[in-house]
């Protein structure tokens, strides 16, 4: 049998502990980042009324659903 002292039990204890947690810190970040990486990408800032609006399709340009004036695509970068 091995002998283990009460003091390194804990020790083990806690440090697998805070491994476990930062494992699933780390995972639920990079899950974040990339459902907004995701959402980011179907952003449309219209050029004439600056409406941030969504749009799924894969269309290059499409109407702005305020004002109606015809919006090209472009990459929405955050300030």
């Amino acid at each position: 049998m091995i002998r283990v002292s009460l003091d390194h039990l804990i020790v083990v204890y806690l440090a697998i502990l805070l491994g476990f947690l930062f494992c699933v810190w780390v995972a639920a970040e990079l899950f974040h980042t990339r459902r907004e990486r995701r959402r980011r990408r179907d952003f449309v800032i219209c050029g004439i009324c600056d409406h941030v609006f969504e749009d799924r399709s894969e269309k290059h340009l499409m109407n702005c659903p305020r004002c109606g004036a015809l919006t090209e695509r472009s990459k929405v970068r955050e300030i």
